[in-house]
């Protein structure tokens, strides 16, 4: 249980710093319309509000077939840090997102300003259907219940997970 807070703490770090920036000299956004994600869509409606990456969405594929994606954005007026661990991700197929359960590793990661929260804790659940997986892109839907790490939080309910990026 202690190595599963670490590692949601430290994935739950490394997406804050993949949120998008405003790199135009004239004040204008960079990605499209909407300050959408500028590498495909990453978007689920956590507790009933759309949330969606904006800015570039961070893919990282191991050696060992691990699949990160992470990205930032808002849900109405919470910001949120979102990381998708897919483990074993030969291509496409089923994961199921609560390691007590019998799950291969894959799980969703949430930060926010007060908390993080972890389909992967005890109590979490959730799924996670890869599509469809090239070399450079990956295309799935996710759904679950994220566990707070801590304290008195209630559960973070993500539906109409959906990402749909490249790297």
């Amino acid at each position: 249980m202690r190595m599963l807070k670490r590692v949601a703490l430290v994935a739950t770090v490394a997406a804050l710093g993949c949120g998008g920036g405003d790199d135009d000299d004239n004040g204008n956004p960079t990605g499209p319309g909407a300050g959408g994600a500028t590498n495909g869509t990453f978007t689920v409606v956590v507790n009933g509000t759309t949330w969606a990456a904006t800015g570039q969405v961070t893919v990282s594929r191991q050696s060992n077939n691990f699949i990160g994606i992470a990205g930032s954005g808002f849900a109405g007026n919470t910001a949120y840090s979102i990381v998708v661990g897919i483990g074993n991700a030969t291509g496409p197929g089923t994961h199921n997102l609560n390691v007590f359960g019998g799950g291969d590793g894959s799980s969703v990661i949430v930060g926010s300003a007060t908390t993080g929260y972890a389909t992967s804790l005890q109590g979490g659940s959730g799924t996670l259907t890869i599509t469809s997986l090239t070399s450079n892109r990956i295309v799935g839907t996710f759904s679950g219940t994220a566990v707070p790490s801590s304290g008195g939080a209630a559960n973070l309910v993500m539906t109409s997970g959906q990402f749909d990026v490249t790297f």
